[in-house]
């Protein structure tokens, strides 16, 4: 059986890989949420949606999208947050559509990647997302390479809203490094955010920051 190497890390000894998901797995475009708030006649939405997507409000308290990424509010809770934003009356059903535009295809190749590197590594997801991007993906899920083709791949999911905690803290790779049984030495972190990488550095993991929506593929070769 051929192996599966690491580029930059194919000189040592790696065991298991955590991959994040937007960005790195699933193609992702926040700008797409954006123009779909603005079509929506969210006013001011790019000084809103920027205190949404950030970690606080400014205030020092949790902004409403930490408070939904984190578990902390329920789905319905972050719709009326949004009108509350908007300061107008929108669906349940218009809001995830816009919510839920940011999220692009899975390139079918990432698929077949994960399934050889199966071969050769543990594999594990750590998402910050939230249940309305899950419950979508799943929905639209076609048979064959669709996301929960692509949830079977790995050995274990982390999201971030059903743990309570989120990337870049700390605490949440140590979550998944002891619930797992992972040696931090010998697993790499891959994600498309520096904050991200450096919280996955200070648990102790070897990290890999990759470009968002790049091709997955390039950091991989047969051995």
């Amino acid at each position: 059986m051929t192996n599966i190497k690491i580029v930059p890390f194919k000189e040592q000894e790696t065991e298991a890989i955590i991959f994040d998901l937007g960005g790195v797995i699933l193609n992702l475009d926040v700008r797409k949420t954006v123009d779909a708030f603005l079509e929506l006649g969210f006013d001011n939405v790019e000084e809103k949606m920027a205190r949404i997507m950030t970690k606080n409000s400014g205030s020092g308290a949790p902004g409403i999208f930490q408070l939904y990424e984190t578990g902390r509010i329920s789905s319905a809770q972050f719709r009326d947050g949004l009108r509350k934003y908007a300061n107008r009356d929108m669906s349940d059903e218009d809001i995830d559509k816009a919510w839920t535009a940011m999220l692009l295809g899975l390139p079918p190749g990432n698929i077949r990647l994960l399934e050889r590197l199966g071969k050769s590594y543990k594999l594990f997801l750590l998402s910050n997302t939230n249940a309305i991007h899950i419950e979508t993906l799943v929905r639209n899920s076609p048979n064959g390479e669709g996301f929960t083709s692509l949830v079977n791949l790995f050995d274990k999911v982390y999201y971030s809203h059903v743990l309570k905690m989120r990337k870049p803290d700390a605490e949440i790779f140590r979550h998944v490094i002891q619930d797992a049984r992972l040696n931090p030495g010998t697993t790499v972190f891959i994600d498309d955010s520096i904050l991200n990488i450096e919280g996955a550095k200070a648990a102790g993991l070897l990290t890999l920051h990759h470009q968002a929506n790049a091709g997955l593929d390039q950091l991989f070769e047969s051995a």
